[in-house]
C-alpha cells in the first residue's frame, strides 16, 4: 500500500535515510514503523531534515493491519496515521500514544480425553472363497 507523507515528515525521514545509507525512503519508513510498533528507542530525533520531493512511500503488508486499526480508533486514514505516528516518534513523544499490536491470542484450554481400551471382539466366521462367490450368485 502506498501513502503520501507530509512534507515535514518526509524531510525528517529523508535525513534519517541518508544517515543510515538506505536506498529507499520506503525502507526507512518501514524501519520507523517497526520501531514504533515494537517500542524501540532508536534515538533519531535530533537528526537533520533534508527536503525531498519524494513523498510517496510503500508500506509493508505487516504494517497495514495495525495502522488501519490505529487510524480507525482515531477516525483518520492510514496515511494520516502514518504521518502522526512518525512525527510523534521523531519528536520524542513515544509515551503519548499507544500502538495497537496484533489481536491477543486466546489460548484454548486443553481438553483432556480419556482413552478407553478397545475391547477384543470374537472373530466372526466369514465366508471365504467359493462360499463367498456362491452367496453372491444367489
Amino acid at each position: 500500500m502506498q501513502v503520501r507523507l507530509a512534507a515535514l515528515v518526509a524531510a525528517k525521514v529523508e535525513g534519517i535515510r541518508q544517515s543510515l545509507n538506505y536506498s529507499k525512503l520506503s525502507d526507512t519508513v518501514n524501519l520507523l514503523l517497526d520501531a514504533i510498533k515494537h517500542k524501540w528507542d532508536l534515538k533519531l530525533s535530533n537528526l537533520s531534515q533534508i527536503e525531498t520531493s519524494e513523498t510517496r512511500v510503500r508500506l509493508d503488508k505487516r504494517h497495514h493491519d495495525w495502522l488501519s486499526q490505529y487510524g480507525s480508533q482515531r477516525g483518520i486514514n492510514i496515511a494520516s496515521a502514518t504521518n502522526l505516528l512518525i512525527s510523534e516518534y521523531l519528536a520524542g513523544n513515544v509515551s503519548s500514544f499507544q500502538t495497537p499490536l496484533t489481536k491477543p491470542v486466546n489460548q484454548q484450554p486443553q481438553i483432556q480425553t480419556e482413552i478407553t481400551p478397545i475391547e477384543q471382539t470374537q472373530a466372526i466366521e466369514k465366508p471365504k472363497g467359493q462360499a463367498l462367490m456362491r452367496s453372491l450368485k444367489l
